[in-house]
């Protein structure tokens, strides 16, 4: 979610786009301490999947604290509108390579996709509002939101040094309805959310990974796609808006994709890829458990009440 802290961008929840370009000019209290070594487990905890609830359950977290964030935002003069969640992109579909292939038949490397985002976010009923606010009363709805300063709660990110956030505004507000021990809660959420994306980037560096994106590529080149890497596909034919565009045809992109998702298969690129990202995510979680246990545990025991705030808005 948008908020105090500018080192994390959002969980991509209904409250998540909100104010990530809106606020940026005007937000200042973000803090984060430089890098420090986080201490060594001695015992470390068995593995504890992050998987332990399902799409539909974190739609529910994320609908009931979006809820609740509507009516702390109301009851502090300010308006707030629960969107639906932007569809998910190729990016987070596919991090390592097209291979399903009905699907690049549908949408390519899914700029269809990217631009129904587009037109989303442009039109988010938010970020209307607070555009239409004036400078003085947007700010006062920022603070609203995000809390005035970021000081209340911290979270010791891997690779980022210490994170912080304010713990007065009303996102902490509904997330502290929802999970009840508010600092343990983010720091779970902050150190999981930066491990879990942290996965495709430690993936890429393998050298099987490399070693199967080079098959990939001499697969593509006979099909007569000559690209080096699934990266340079989704690049080609996947613009962010105001972006100049390819020049390429609807057509060319499906083609591409689909090439591509016969090459990740016969290739055995699809296979590596997901071999080496359960495996590294297994020993993100084994190096990390106790925030993964804890995240774990305060979603499991949040769902009760995300199911009947849910259903009384």
């Amino acid at each position: 979610m948008a908020g105090r802290t500018g080192t994390q961008a959002g969980r991509g929840t209904a409250v998540g786009v909100l104010l990530l370009c809106l606020a940026a000019p005007v937000l200042s209290a973000c803090t984060a301490a430089p890098p420090s070594t986080s201490p060594e487990t001695t015992t470390p905890e068995p593995t504890v999947a992050a998987r332990g609830l399902t799409p539909a359950d974190r739609q529910t977290l994320a609908k009931a604290e979006a809820f609740l964030t509507r009516d702390c935002m109301v009851k502090r003069g300010f308006s707030f509108h629960v969107t639906d969640d932007l569809p998910d992109g190729i990016d987070r579909l596919f991090p390592y390579v097209v291979d399903d292939l009905s699907w690049a038949a549908e949408h390519g490397y899914g700029s269809d996709i990217q631009r129904k985002r587009d037109t989303l976010a442009a039109n988010d009923p938010n970020q209307l509002y607070f555009q239409s606010l004036s400078a003085t009363r947007r700010e006062a709805a920022i603070d609203a939101l995000n809390g005035p300063e970021a000081r209340g709660l911290e979270a010791r990110v891997p690779g980022m040094g210490t994170v912080q956030h304010s713990d007065q505004g009303c996102e902490s507000e509904a997330q502290r309805s929802l999970y009840s021990d508010l600092p343990k809660w983010y720091s779970a959420w902050k150190v999981t959310d930066a491990l879990k994306r942290s996965v495709p980037s430690a993936v890429a560096q393998d050298k099987r990974f490399t070693a199967a994106v080079s098959q990939w590529s001499a697969c593509m080149r006979a099909k007569g796609h000559p690209y080096s890497s699934p990266l340079e596909t989704r690049q080609r034919f996947v613009r962010p808006a105001g972006a100049p565009g390819s020049g390429e045809s609807r057509a060319a992109e499906i083609a591409t994709a689909k090439a591509e998702a016969r090459c990740a298969l016969t290739s055995g690129l699809a296979k590596t890829a997901r071999t080496l990202a359960l495996a590294e995510q297994a020993k993100t979680e084994s190096d990390h458990s106790t925030e993964f246990t804890n995240r774990k545990t305060l979603e499991s025991g949040a769902l009760d009440r995300a199911r009947d705030i849910v259903k009384a808005s």
